[in-house]
């Protein structure tokens, strides 16, 4: 395990037991240390600011309740982004449609940040913030379930079989739908005169 995910598990495993043992602050450093992954993954699948607020503050909720449950030697990240696609899955089925408007301000922005900036030029800097909101728009109108294996995949670069751990998809099924997921994004933005180097 790598120096840094020591230094993760271990600072999770105290607060964990700080937790159990009924510090009043304690559950305030996890949520404090995994808030962005966790808000970050609701935004990525609902593509509503509000309702990946409501799935982070469910997903904490729950996390919070299921404390005594956690493995304390293990990191919480993957198991916290498990509860919040989960919660932003049955967000988006209570609703009956993969919810499809886009996002403006810092929160598009922040959404899919995963595009590099390329020069720092205010014309390159343009065409950035274009192939970002367009590769989020892409992401927003695939199925629910290719956008949970890319969401995973890309921006959380968790490992088929991490994937597979998390969504109880056999890690074959998560290969054929990320493969999917990638020509259906490769076909929305050539449609919407994007290269294929966005998703790179």
């Amino acid at each position: 395990m790598a120096e840094s995910m020591v230094a993760e598990v271990d600072r999770d495993a105290r607060a964990v037991e700080r937790c159990r043992a009924g510090a009043p602050d304690a559950f305030a450093e996890v949520v404090e240390h995994h808030q962005a992954a966790v808000y970050g993954t609701a935004l990525r699948l609902t593509t509503d600011r509000d309702a990946a607020l409501e799935v982070a503050n469910t997903t904490f909720y729950k996390a919070y309740r299921a404390l005594d449950t956690v493995d304390a030697t293990r990191p919480l990240r993957p198991w916290l982004v498990r509860i919040a696609s989960n919660e932003a899955l049955n967000y988006l089925r209570a609703r009956g449609r993969a919810t499809r408007q886009t996002l403006g301000g810092d929160a598009g922005e922040l959404a899919l940040a995963s595009l590099p900036a390329g020069e720092r030029g205010p014309e390159s800097e343009a065409v950035a913030r274009e192939q970002r909101a367009a590769v989020h728009q892409a992401l927003a109108e695939l199925p629910e379930h290719y956008r949970l294996v890319v969401v995973l995949r890309y921006l959380h670069d968790l490992s088929y079989a991490e994937i597979a751990a998390q969504t109880g998809l056999p890690e074959g099924t998560v290969g054929v739908y990320l493969l999917r997921a990638r020509e259906q994004l490769r076909k929305i933005l050539a449609a919407e005169g994007v290269t294929a180097d966005a998703l790179s």
